[in-house]
């Protein structure tokens, strides 16, 4: 069920993968065309672009169909601490 609640994730740049994720986990996609696999490794994609490494974690927790597109979009992820999202006044939640 959607609440229509909105997730900000900050200083996604910081995270911590446990053991070897760092070297053996991998990420693919596909181009379309023929021999089009793209491969990155974890710690290319956690130096250059840590927010879609964390898109991708999260995205992977969703349920697979409609509810979870509709979820996905209400989040928001920042690799530092400063976001655009001061207007909306968020709560911090520990954990």
């Amino acid at each position: 069920m959607d609440n229509g609640d909105h997730v900000i994730i900050l200083n996604c740049k910081d995270v911590i993968l446990t053991g070897k994720k760092l070297d053996q986990k991998i990420y693919r996609h596909h181009s379309g065309y023929i021999g089009g696999m793209k491969e990155t490794p974890a710690r290319v994609m956690m130096d250059k672009n840590p927010e879609k490494a964390m898109m991708l974690a999260v995205k992977g927790m969703l349920p697979h169909n409609s509810l979870g597109r509709q979820m996905l979009k209400k989040v928001r992820i920042y690799a530092g601490s400063e976001h655009e999202n001061i207007a909306q006044k968020p709560e911090k939640w520990e954990f």
